[in-house]
């Protein structure tokens, strides 16, 4: 038997145009497009926290992430710096080193440093590159109520992260730096930097000075249950801050025996938070 229709059932092309509610698509050819280049890329996870914040701000933004290879960078990131509607790139391992040499202006502890996390247009056009790292780990610290300036500093690790986080430490205003590292030329090369940088302020020793404020576990031991402690908890007292750079897990053996003897701590994620905060503001510096 033949279907048989009403006239109200066959909706004409105009009827559709004229009461189909169009969901208004997210991203339109007006949306500003924001970078975050590196290898690998599939674990980062800034991508959609930074996009969902420009949405709740009220700016029509995107982060999309690119899976650039460590030597593709210098044919990649001129391409990337020429497009009119981009207007920060944010650099995540292999890169930091590398990308430094494609901005126009360093800030002062990008300069230190040598290495970027984060790129932005300038309103004249250039390209300024800043490094913040460190900079989160300080501000997990600062929420809580805790300064740094003028305070005695012990910390474990001189790679990437633990010497973004020195120069930050010291850009705080911490009376001294004591640190270490079980990579003696990571260690020498990061002392070298510091005491050109701040002279008098930095030493290297294995263990916690006795007027030590604030205790930072710059590397990766405590991402495994059978990992050493990066500090010996007996060198802790309950005056002190104990911070961990580890996300996961959270908190860190070091920081659970740190709160035990009375330490205020701040783990991974506070750093995480910290971080993500400063980025998307130095992002959305010159919008609008």
């Amino acid at each position: 038997m033949r279907a048989s229709f009403s006239p109200s059932s066959r909706r004409p092309t105009r009827w559709l145009r004229e009461n189909t509610t169009m969901k208004e698509p997210t991203i339109t050819g007006k949306t500003r497009v924001h970078f975050l280049i590196g290898s690998p890329i599939a674990q980062v996870l800034a991508p959609g926290w930074l996009t969902e914040r420009m949405r709740k701000a009220g700016y029509d933004g995107i982060l999309v992430p690119l899976h650039i290879e460590k030597d593709n960078l210098a044919s990649a990131l001129p391409v990337l710096k020429t497009m009119p509607n981009v207007d920060s790139i944010l650099i995540t391992l292999p890169h930091k080193f590398g990308a430094s040499a494609f901005c126009d202006r360093l800030s002062d502890r990008a300069k230190v440093l040598g290495a970027i996390n984060a790129m932005r247009r300038e309103k004249d056009g250039s390209w300024f590159g800043d490094n913040f790292d460190g900079a989160g780990l300080i501000t997990g610290i600062l929420k809580a109520g805790h300064p740094i300036g003028g305070k005695s500093v012990f910390m474990v690790g001189a790679g990437g992260a633990g010497s973004s986080i020195a120069v930050s430490v010291l850009e705080e205003g911490a009376r001294h730096l004591t640190f270490h590292d079980i990579n003696k030329a990571n260690q020498q090369a990061l002392l070298e930097k510091l005491n050109g940088a701040y002279p008098g302020r930095v030493s290297v020793s294995t263990t916690v000075p006795k007027d030590c404020d604030i205790v930072l576990n710059a590397t990766s031991a405590g991402m495994k249950a059978t990992d050493p402690l990066p500090v010996d908890a007996s060198q802790l007292s309950a005056n002190m801050v104990a911070a961990d750079v580890i996300t996961d897990p959270v908190p860190t053996r070091f920081l659970q025996e740190a709160a035990q003897i009375g330490c205020l701590t701040r783990d991974g994620t506070h750093m995480l938070d910290g971080q993500i905060e400063l980025l998307f503001e130095f992002m959305l510096a010159n919008a609008g």
